[in-house]
């Protein structure tokens, strides 16, 4: 109990602390932050790209998430054809062209 104690103010206590620096440091113009929200501006932009970044990934994974139920659904249509080939049937579907 006394450990987590002690973890929860030593979180605390360096929050206090990057927060103090972060004020420090745009009053001093180190970092600049126009719309004095206390995220330095090049921070934001990058979380901006980030972002984009990934909404894009998240578009091509649904994209090959589609393409992948459709070739399940398709192995499901085939498997129907599995027992017929066990015994010996032709082949269902078009004849071959010759």
């Amino acid at each position: 109990m006394t450990t987590i104690i002690f973890i929860l103010i030593a979180v605390i206590a360096l929050l206090v602390v990057v927060n103090i620096a972060a004020i420090w440091m745009t009053r001093k113009g180190l970092t600049r932050d126009d719309n004095n929200n206390m995220i330095p501006d090049l921070l934001e932009e990058k979380m901006a790209e980030l972002k984009e970044d990934v909404s894009i990934r998240v578009e091509r994974v649904g994209e090959e998430l589609k393409d992948v139920g459709k070739a399940i659904k398709e192995v499901g249509n085939q498997l129907g054809d599995i027992p017929s080939a066990a015994t010996g049937k032709t082949r269902p579907g078009r004849k071959p062209n010759k």
